[in-house]
């Protein structure tokens, strides 16, 4: 059973294209320093960041190295850059998925890479972490797949697995959403009237708390959840939020994407998600995809963090 860790998680910098981004990073325990390094995609929502992941990083003991980057426009209390769409135009998800392998091929892999020169190879290669290629495990959370799918697929020989937990189900994220609606939904959110009183009232903590025991947890949310959420409330924090609820992520279907990735895959779902039933399609039309079931709702890694660790 995984316990607390005494590792310290640090903030970092680093920098893609024209963008001062951050990332939480969680050295490796002693002795787990050339194993497999996981890749953390954070959801994307009101007050949301890597924050998210922090109950995970800090429940992992005896773990590899941990990255958890904000994605561009996110991050905003732990001083990364906001997106100004006015000013520079983003691909969704592509600018996301960009911004992710700038941090995988820059600093992830180099100092995989170097752990492993340094070290003496295990010559059965056979452990929990690192018995599956050489390359990273990138875990997506809910309605980031996409993100996941795409670096899957673009990045074989860097990324060795792929899990997504809280998933939408196979059916949304192989089908495409209408062009007109997407713009519909953009533009209203974009809106300096109806979209800045919707998201006035969608920042308040009683309203986060609302939803976020409603639609995310299986239980209550806890305060932690709703000072972190508090923070990065913010407007310059509002422009990935814009988009990501407009629907933009799911302008295409990710089925090709999905079935000409060679990694294995792991679609993890909670006890109490209604959804889950429907993600079986995953393994029906994917080769080499397992489904599993932990407690919890919707936001797993911080609802039952040890049981994720434990798979």
């Amino acid at each position: 059973m995984s316990k607390a860790s005494d590792s310290k998680i640090e903030l970092q910098r680093y920098t893609h294209k024209s963008f001062n981004l951050t990332y939480l990073y969680k050295e490796a325990a002693p002795g787990r320093e050339k194993d497999r390094p996981i890749v953390l995609i954070h959801p994307v929502g009101i007050g949301l960041s890597s924050w998210f992941w922090k109950r995970l990083m800090d429940s992992y003991d005896d773990n590899p190295p941990i990255y958890a980057p904000d994605l561009i426009g996110c991050g905003i209390d732990h001083g990364a850059d906001a997106w100004d769409p006015d000013k520079v135009g983003l691909f969704f998800p592509l600018s996301w998925v960009e911004g992710v392998e700038t941090l995988i091929n820059e600093i992830v892999i180099p100092e995989y890479r170097e752990s492993q020169a340094l070290q003496l190879p295990n010559v059965f290669g056979f452990n929990k972490q690192s018995n599956q290629g050489n390359g990273c495990l990138v875990i997506a959370q809910g309605g980031l797949a996409p993100v996941g799918i795409m670096l899957a697929k673009r990045n074989p020989l860097t990324i060795s697995n792929l899990m997504l937990t809280s998933p939408p189900t196979y059916k949304d994220v192989t089908t495409a959403v209408r062009t007109a609606e997407l713009h519909r939904n953009y533009d209203f959110l974009r809106s300096p009237i109806f979209g800045t009183i919707a998201f006035n009232l969608l920042e308040s903590r009683a309203l986060i708390k609302f939803f976020s025991n409603r639609f995310l947890f299986q239980e209550e949310c806890d305060e932690l959840w709703l000072d972190e959420t508090e923070r990065e409330s913010v407007v310059a924090a509002r422009t990935p939020v814009q988009a990501f609820n407009a629907g933009l992520l799911q302008h295409r279907s990710f089925e090709e994407d999905l079935k000409e990735s060679p990694q294995p895959k792991l679609v993890v779902s909670g006890e109490g998600d209604k959804r889950a039933v429907d993600r079986q399609l995953y393994k029906e039309e994917l080769d080499m995809c397992s489904l599993v079931t932990i407690p919890g709702l919707n936001v797993l890694p911080w609802e039952s963090p040890r049981a994720l660790v434990d798979l």
